[in-house]
């Protein structure tokens, strides 16, 4: 069988869909009550996901596709190829109910998934090398004082700024792309007359300039997104970043949940209120008192010294600041602000700092 989907999947051009009973597992956590997964159950179809960067789409519904009332298995799934991630609107996979059958049907619906949700703001390190972003750092940040109050404020304004800023100068690179290519290959199609203008090479010039920096802010963009850390900007890698990143929109999506009645939920709102409802019942309401610990049982237990305790009162220095923020990888630690490590580091902690 093996041999064939890899056979197959050679012939296919495009994306596609495989949906099925593969009768193989593919890691420890897909057999329950049975003999232990071993290696060679799972080596043939784990080197058919890896070798044709193949990925299973989520499910929802129940957790096992194949029974006999002891053994439960997953067995059943729906494997896509990288072009259907990222030319495919994100779907799920829905286990259904085996009712007569030892297997569960899996069914899936491709339609058009519109997220109206407001997306909350998010830092993109190539703004800093725009010519004009310093100057709309200085000009937001006009809040005086070092408190907190005063740098939440500055850093309110610099957002909403930079919000502007990226809709007027970063919407839609695709389309900035696609047309400097167009208008290259109009003017390289002039240039094979006899008769060539001398402004078309410099004309040329421009373009070509425009296409590679629309291009590395592009790459730059899908990597952040995708979180891929091990690839270095410049490798070209724009497409495999753009299907990591839809990768992870398909993973980190819900577009359909059951809910403990066994009815699937597939409108935002109700997916909301399940969810709420869900954690809300799992912390359970705020006690209305907290049992103190006996004085006694401190006392008598391991305590610090002086000058312990002093060490952690003493007030941090400016160098120990820088240093723990170069210790931060530039697409790490995103605040609720949307900040990133590296816009602190290029400029924003010069601002806090001073």
């Amino acid at each position: 069988m093996w041999s064939s989907l890899r056979n197959r999947e050679k012939q296919i051009k495009g994306a596609w869909l495989m949906m099925g009973d593969f009768n193989a597992v593919v890691g420890v956590d897909d057999r329950m009550n049975g003999r232990e997964v071993q290696d060679h159950e799972t080596k043939d179809f784990r080197e058919l996901l890896e070798d044709y960067s193949l990925t299973e789409l989520p499910t929802v519904g129940k957790s096992y596709t194949w029974t006999n009332s002891h053994v439960f298995s997953r067995i059943d799934r729906a494997i896509v190829n990288d072009q259907w991630i990222t030319s495919m609107p994100p779907v799920q996979a829905h286990v259904m109910e085996s009712l007569f059958s030892d297997h569960s049907p899996i069914c899936i619906e491709i339609e058009d998934y519109c997220d109206n949700k407001k997306r909350p703001f998010k830092f993109y390190n190539c703004m800093v090398d725009h010519p004009e972003f310093e100057k709309i750092i200085k000009e937001n940040w006009y809040s005086q004082g070092r408190k907190m109050a005063a740098l939440w404020q500055n850093l309110k304004n610099v957002k909403e700024a930079l919000k502007r800023f990226n809709r007027t100068e970063y919407m839609n690179i695709t389309g900035k792309i696609k047309a400097s290519r167009e208008q290259l290959k109009d003017i390289q199609r002039k240039m094979n007359h006899a008769d060539i203008p001398g402004s078309l090479f410099e004309e040329e010039r421009k373009i070509l300039a425009q296409l590679e920096k629309w291009s590395m802010i592009e790459e730059s963009i899908y990597k952040q997104k995708s979180r891929v850390q091990w690839l270095k900007e410049g490798d070209t890698n724009s497409a495999y970043f753009f299907a990591t990143m839809k990768g992870r929109k398909m993973q980190n999506q819900i577009t359909k949940l059951m809910d403990n009645k066994g009815c699937v939920l597939t409108k935002p709102k109700c997916i909301e209120e399940e969810i709420t409802g869900f954690y809300k019942q799992l912390l359970g309401t705020a006690a209305q008192s907290i049992p103190a610990i006996h004085p006694g049982w401190i006392k008598n237990g391991p305590v610090l010294s002086r000058e312990q305790q002093m060490q952690l009162v003493r007030p941090f220095t400016k160098e120990e600041v820088l240093q723990a923020l170069k210790g931060i990888a530039d697409m790490k630690a995103p605040g609720g602000d949307g900040f990133n490590s590296y816009f602190f580091k290029k400029y924003g902690i010069l601002l806090v700092m001073k």
